[in-house]
C-alpha cells in the first residue's frame, strides 16, 4: 500500500471514530501502525449503502478494541443497523455501551436511542431524552443532529410552534446555502399548518427570530398567488425584522415557484347532477363552488359552463363536449362510476377534479385529481390521534353493515400498523335502540356475570355483586351517526365506562351546536371540518353568513357547502400541492394536500364535547409525514369499494361522506 493511502485510511479512521471528527472531551483513539483491512472493509460497505453487513464488520472491530474506541465502534454499527431497519438489534447494541461515557460519547448514544424511538412514533421518549443540552463544546455536526431530532420529535407530538423554534436553531447551525435554504423551506412548511389567529396570538415578545418566522408564515399563507400582492408586505416585514436570517432566495425563489405552480383556470365547466338520489347533493355544492366564486375579483373569476350529468353513462360525452367548448379545466363528476369512467380514459386532455374517490384498479389519468369526504380518512385520523395521547390497546363499537364495516377496517389497520393492539371489536344493530348486549360484551362484562352465576352455584346462595369491566383497554373507538351516538354514550355510562376516553368520527356530531341535545355526548373526541369548529368572524364565507342565507333544508349538508367552496379554491393550487405531501392549502374542510394517487386528503381539527358543546383542540400531526419516509398509501390505505353516496332521504344526510 502507497503511504498516501495509509494517510488517508488514517484520516478516515478518527473520522469515523469520532463522528465527523473528534469531539471535545472524546479520549483520542490509538492509531494503528498499518490500516485495517476490516476497517477498510467495513467504510466501504457503510459507503455503498449495505448497512447490514457493515455493522457487523463495526461488531467485529469493537470486539477487539479497548473503550472508548469500543463505545464509538458499537455506536457506529448501532447507527448502521438502524440505518438499515433493524432497529431492535440497534437497541441491544445500545444497551452494551454503558457505565460512564464521556459527555459526547453519551449525547451521541441519546441521540441514536432518540431516533430511535422516533422510527416507533414515540415522540415522548425521545423529548425525554433530548431535555438536555449538548455539552459546550460538543461539534457541530452533533449539535445538527440534536437540533433536528428535537424538531422531529416535537413535531411528530403534534407541537408544531417548536418544531419550527428548533429548525430555527439548526438553521443558525448550517453553512451550506441549499442546505440552509431547504431548512428555512421546512420552517416555513411547519408552521404552515398553524392557523393565523394561532401565528398571530402565540408571537413572542420581544419576537426575535422566532417571531420573525411566524410572521413570514403567516405573510406567505395568505399570498400564495405570487410576489406582487406581497412584496409590501415583504417589504415591512424587513424592516421589522432587518437582521433576520431569511435568505433572500428563499422568498424570491419561493414566490417565484408559487407563481410557475398556480394555475388559475379561463373557461371551467362542472359536471352536476340536477335531478336523482344526488340532486340535493349537488345542490349543496354548487350552492358552496358559487359562494367562493362571487368572492373573487370580477376580473380573475373563469367563466362558467354547468353540464347536468344525472346520467352516468354522459360522463365521457359531457367531458368531450366540454373540452371542445374550450373549456381547460373541469370539476366534477360527482358519483363514483362516474369517476371510474374518467380513471378508466388513460389521458385527459384538460385536468378534472372529481368530486368522489374511486379504488385505483388502474393506473389513472396524470390530471385526475380525486376530492372527497371519505369517513376512512377520519377512522384512520382518530386511531392517529389516539396514538398520539399515548394509548396502546384499543376496543371498537361500529354499526353493522358496510359502512361500518368500512369505518372499522379503516381504524384497525391504521392502528395496528402504528403498533396498538385491538383487544376487542363487538357491532351493533343501528335499527334498535337498546344496545346493552353488544356493549356489554365489548366490556367484558358479561364475563362478569358468568363468575357471579358460577359462583352462587357453587355457594348456592344469592351473593352481593357489582359488575366489573375489562381493565385491559385505554379507550374507545365508537362509530355512529349522531342520533345513535346520543343513545349509545350513556348506556357506556351506565355499564361502567365513564372513566374511558371514547373517540369518534365528525359523524357523532350534527354540525348545528345545541347544548341540549348533545350534552349526552360530553367528554367525546371527534375530528371534523374547521368550517364548522372554528369561529371566522363576520367573514363572507363564513359558516354564520352562508348557513343563514340557506333555507333549512339545505342546512344539514353543510360539510357539503364547505367541500363546495374548498373546490373552487383548490383549483389554482392543485400543481402546487402535488409537488410534497407537505405542501398544503389551508381550507375550509380541513388542510388539504394531495398524496401520489392525487387523493385530497384532510387533515382535520379535533374537538371534545364540554357541556353539550364542541370545543376545540387543535389539529394533530399528520402520521403520514413520520412513518420512516414510507409512502402516503400502501396496501393498507388503497382504496377499496367505499366512499359511495347514499341517497339523500329526510333523515340522513345523503353525502360523500356516506
Amino acid at each position: 500500500m502507497q503511504p498516501t493511502r495509509n494517510i488517508l485510511v488514517l484520516i478516515s479512521l478518527l473520522l469515523l471514530i469520532s463522528g465527523c471528527g473528534l469531539q471535545p472531551g472524546e479520549v483520542k483513539p490509538t492509531q494503528p501502525s498499518q490500516p485495517d483491512p476490516l476497517m477498510e472493509q467495513a467504510l466501504s460497505l457503510e459507503t455503498s449503502g449495505d448497512h447490514l453487513a457493515a455493522a457487523g464488520m463495526f461488531q467485529q472491530l469493537a470486539a477487539k478494541a479497548q473503550p472508548p474506541e469500543r463505545f464509538l465502534l458499537l455506536m457506529r454499527a448501532a447507527e448502521n443497523l438502524h440505518r438499515g431497519g433493524e432497529d431492535d438489534a440497534a437497541l441491544t447494541l445500545l444497551s452494551r455501551i454503558d457505565g460512564l461515557l464521556p459527555p459526547n460519547i453519551d449525547l451521541r448514544k441519546r441521540l441514536l436511542t432518540a431516533e430511535l424511538a422516533l422510527a416507533r412514533n414515540r415522540p415522548d421518549e425521545a423529548l425525554r431524552l433530548l431535555q438536555t443540552a449538548p455539552p459546550a463544546d460538543a461539534g457541530k455536526m452533533l449539535r445538527q443532529r440534536y437540533h433536528k431530532n428535537f424538531a422531529d420529535a416535537y413535531r411528530l407530538s403534534g407541537n408544531l410552534l417548536e418544531s419550527a423554534h428548533e429548525l430555527a436553531e439548526l438553521d443558525l447551525l448550517i453553512e451550506e446555502p441549499d442546505d440552509r435554504l431547504e431548512n428555512q423551506l421546512n420552517i416555513l412548511q411547519t408552521l404552515a399548518p398553524l392557523t393565523d389567529t394561532a401565528l398571530e396570538l402565540l408571537q413572542p415578545s420581544p419576537p426575535g427570530i422566532r417571531g420573525g418566522w411566524m410572521e413570514l408564515a403567516r405573510i406567505i399563507k395568505g399570498h400564495t398567488i405570487g410576489s406582487e400582492q406581497s412584496q409590501p408586505l415583504i417589504d415591512s416585514w424587513r424592516e421589522a425584522f432587518p437582521s433576520h436570517p431569511a435568505m433572500p432566495e428563499l422568498l424570491k425563489g419561493h414566490f417565484k415557484k408559487l407563481k410557475a405552480q398556480y394555475r388559475r383556470p379561463g373557461h371551467l365547466a362542472i359536471l352536476l347532477p340536477s335531478r336523482g338520489p344526488y340532486a340535493k347533493a349537488a345542490t349543496a355544492l354548487r350552492n358552496g363552488f358559487m359562494a367562493a366564486y362571487y368572492q373573487q375579483p370580477i376580473n380573475t373569476r373563469p367563466r362558467l359552463a354547468f353540464y347536468d350529468s344525472s346520467n352516468s353513462a354522459d360522463t365521457w360525452p359531457l367531458y368531450r363536449r366540454a373540452v371542445d367548448s374550450g373549456a381547460d379545466m373541469v370539476i366534477g363528476p360527482l358519483n363514483k362510476e362516474s369517476v371510474s369512467q374518467l380513471a378508466r380514459a388513460g389521458e385527459l386532455e384538460v385536468p378534472v377534479l372529481a368530486l368522489n374517490q374511486v379504488p385505483p384498479e388502474v393506473t389513472q389519468p396524470k390530471d385526475l385529481y380525486q376530492f372527497g369526504l371519505a369517513p376512512e380518512d377520519e377512522a384512520r385520523q382518530a386511531a392517529e390521534r389516539a396514538w398520539f395521547d399515548g394509548h396502546t390497546r384499543a376496543t371498537t363499537l361500529t354499526p353493522m353493515g358496510s359502512w361500518g364495516e368500512r369505518i372499522h377496517d379503516a381504524f384497525r389497520n391504521r392502528w395496528e400498523r402504528l403498533g396498538g393492539t385491538l383487544v376487542e371489536h363487538q357491532a351493533y344493530n343501528a335499527k334498535e335502540n337498546d344496545f346493552s348486549q353488544p356493549i356489554r360484551a365489548l366490556l367484558n362484562i358479561d364475563e362478569s356475570y358468568a363468575r357471579k352465576r358460577r359462583l352462587q352455584q357453587l355457594l348456592g346462595k344469592k351473593v352481593e355483586f357489582e359488575p366489573r369491566r375489562r381493565e385491559d383497554t385505554d379507550f374507545i373507538f365508537l362509530a355512529a351517526k349522531s342520533a345513535k351516538a346520543r343513545q349509545i354514550r350513556p348506556q357506556l355510562q351506565f355499564h361502567h365506562a365513564s372513566g374511558i376516553p371514547v373517540y369518534s368520527t365528525s359523524h357523532i356530531y350534527s354540525g348545528i351546536p345545541s347544548a341540549k341535545d348533545d350534552q349526552d355526548l360530553n367528554g367525546l373526541l371527534f375530528p371534523d371540518i374547521p368550517w364548522l369548529l372554528v369561529a371566522a368572524g363576520d367573514e363572507p364565507l363564513s359558516r354564520e353568513r352562508l348557513m343563514a342565507s340557506q333555507p333549512e333544508e339545505q342546512q344539514r349538508y353543510h360539510r357539503l357547502y364547505a367541500m363546495g367552496i374548498d373546490s373552487f379554491l383548490l383549483l389554482p393550487h392543485l400543481a402546487r400541492l402535488e409537488t410534497s405531501p407537505r405542501e398544503i392549502l389551508d381550507a375550509n374542510t380541513g388542510n388539504l394536500y394531495l398524496d401520489e394517487l392525487k387523493r385530497v386528503h384532510r387533515q382535520l381539527v379535533w374537538a371534545e364535547i364540554h357541556k353539550g358543546v364542541p370545543r376545540v383542540i387543535g389539529y394533530a400531526p399528520r402520521i403520514d409525514l413520520e412513518l420512516g419516509g414510507q409512502p402516503l398509501l400502501d396496501t393498507e390505505t388503497l382504496p377499496t369499494p367505499e366512499t359511495e353516496m347514499v341517497p339523500a332521504t329526510s333523515s340522513t344526510e345523503g353525502t360523500l361522506r356516506e
